[in-house]
């Protein structure tokens, strides 16, 4: 199967030939080189305006600057799996094989940022002497997916767009953070940020489920159509997401409402041994 036209989108933005290597690659590495972008200019921006990211230690101020990049990413994922999942009738009519060259662009600019993402994760592992396993897990096979379907030109898009919407959550936990070190856990908007996050992490799970029913329904088409290993890392990667990382997330975003700690860089204490604090950091007035 070869990429079908765009089905009426911007001609002007999507309309490459996209059998060609060149253009698939040329694009997988403009979506690496734009979200390293975002995080340059979050890093410059931040500095300049923002005081609460000014006080932050080193590794605090990387993680910042890597949950604006997710959540940049997170609006675009958002916006094309929503139209996949609910608007485009090419990827409802054929939900294993169809194809649209607006989702060509996502899953090749998708596969440069979880090419970032990896890079950025080891190194932080490497500099601050930390290490996340289920986050580590996750941009691995995040990345081997998405690159599994820009090298597939048989591979259908529908899967591979419900799948960049699982990225739903980020948005909303890149802000729970930044508020948390700021100071602003008590505020009304964090804690409607925090439900509407818990919420994302259910919708994410539910998301799962509706995978689970597409391949039981369209099995032989995706065998037929996908690379085996790549089938089989999709497989795999769901049985991880359905039964551990976002059950995980969600039991950890829920207790994060109930006690508003940062527990990324919060280090467990004594019991009687620690002062009041609030975001993992010392009781402190809010900062702008």
């Amino acid at each position: 199967m070869t990429p079908v036209s765009n089905g009426g989108m911007s001609e002007s933005i999507f309309d490459l030939d996209y059998v060609s290597w060149k253009i698939r690659s040329t694009l997988v590495v403009a979506g690496f080189v734009f979200y390293l972008g975002v995080f340059v200019v979050c890093h410059q921006l931040s500095s300049s305006l923002n005081a609460t990211y000014r006080s932050l230690v080193a590794k605090e101020k990387v993680f910042w600057n890597l949950a604006a990049t997710r959540a940049v990413f997170g609006v675009q994922s958002m916006a094309a799996g929503l139209w996949a999942l609910l608007g485009d009738p090419v990827l409802q009519a054929d939900k294993a094989l169809g194809q649209q060259n607006w989702c060509w662009f996502h899953i090749t600019t998708a596969t440069g940022f979880f090419f970032f993402e990896n890079v950025a994760v080891h190194l932080f592992n490497l500099f601050f002497q930390t290490f996340d396993v289920f986050l580590v897990v996750h941009h691995l096979f995040a990345f081997l997916g998405f690159f599994g379907s820009a090298v597939n030109l048989r591979a259908g898009h529908y899967l591979a767009m419900i799948t960049l919407l699982m990225e739903m959550s980020t948005p909303f936990t890149c802000i729970s953070w930044m508020l948390l070190k700021a100071g602003w856990s008590d505020s009304l908007f964090w804690k409607v940020n925090q439900w509407m996050m818990i919420h994302m992490f259910h919708c994410r799970m539910v998301l799962t489920y509706h995978m689970w029913w597409v391949c039981f329904w369209h099995w032989d088409s995706l065998v037929s159509s996908l690379y085996l290993p790549h089938f089989m890392l999709f497989l795999f990667g769901l049985v991880l997401l359905t039964l551990i990382l976002n059950p995980y997330w969600t039991h950890k975003k829920t207790q994060q409402l109930l006690n508003p700690v940062d527990w990324n860089f919060t280090q467990p204490e004594p019991k009687g041994s620690r002062p009041e604090r609030t975001n993992g950091q010392v009781l402190q007035k809010k900062r702008t």
